[in-house]
């Protein structure tokens, strides 16, 4: 029974895992979409890129709600849902 328990709320944590990281790579996205359509200053181009690499690596490395945290920062930055 206690097994059983322990089983069920790994997957529950890799699920929560999975959707992060979905959320990250969707928000990179439309991140990169914005990058790729918007008028930009160099200056603000150049902030939300290094901000977009950021949150890549912070992603990557599994730091998913930090990572969150700077692609919603991005996301303000460039007015994009």
């Amino acid at each position: 029974m206690i097994k059983t328990s322990l089983f069920a709320i790994a997957l529950m944590g890799l699920a929560t895992t999975a959707a992060y990281a979905d959320q990250c790579q969707d928000d990179v996205d439309a991140i990169d979409r914005a990058l790729k359509t918007g008028e930009l200053d160099p200056d603000m181009r150049s902030q939300a890129e290094d901000m977009r690499s950021q949150a890549v690596q912070l992603c990557g490395a599994g730091n998913t709600d930090e990572g969150l945290a700077v692609t919603a920062e991005v996301k303000s930055l460039l007015a994009i849902e």
